[in-house]
């Protein structure tokens, strides 16, 4: 796989390989609220324009995720995928964000809405390995 970076900052770097339909975004640092949300809809912006459908979130460089940002997730951006089109959204966490459980309630809230369940797999790994084979797999 090819990775071409569409953006970065010093909290997190976004990248892409059009071709495979893949998006990456990798978080190296605890980013403020305001930056999670900012990399996440230009993240979103790009997957829209190119109907890039497999997302790799690799979260292990934060703590956890905001009660909000999670919402916001749920709420905003996972709705904006385009229905048309199936998507893969494999997350992978540290250990400490396992034991805060943000990731799975995420998880749980998409498992839970039939709309976005309907177009939208979440998965949630501690290796980025496991996460990106079960990316290659289920596409």
């Amino acid at each position: 796989m090819k990775l071409t970076s569409i953006h970065s900052n010093e909290y997190a770097q976004v990248q892409v390989d059009e071709e495979n339909k893949f998006i990456q975004v990798t978080w190296l640092k605890q980013p403020p609220s305001e930056v999670f949300r900012q990399v996440q809809t230009k993240a979103l912006q790009h997957a829209l324009e190119q109907e890039l459908t497999i997302w790799l979130c690799d979260m292990q460089g934060m703590a956890y995720l905001e009660m909000a940002d999670q919402n916001w997730l749920v709420r905003d951006i996972f709705p904006s995928f385009d229905p048309r089109l199936h998507h893969l959204f494999a997350y992978v966490i540290n250990t400490a964000g396992l034991e805060l459980m943000s990731s799975l309630r995420i998880h749980d809230l998409v498992q839970n809405n039939p709309q976005l369940h309907q177009r939208l797999q979440v998965e949630i790994f501690l290796q980025k390995e496991l996460a990106q084979q079960w990316l290659t797999d289920a596409f």
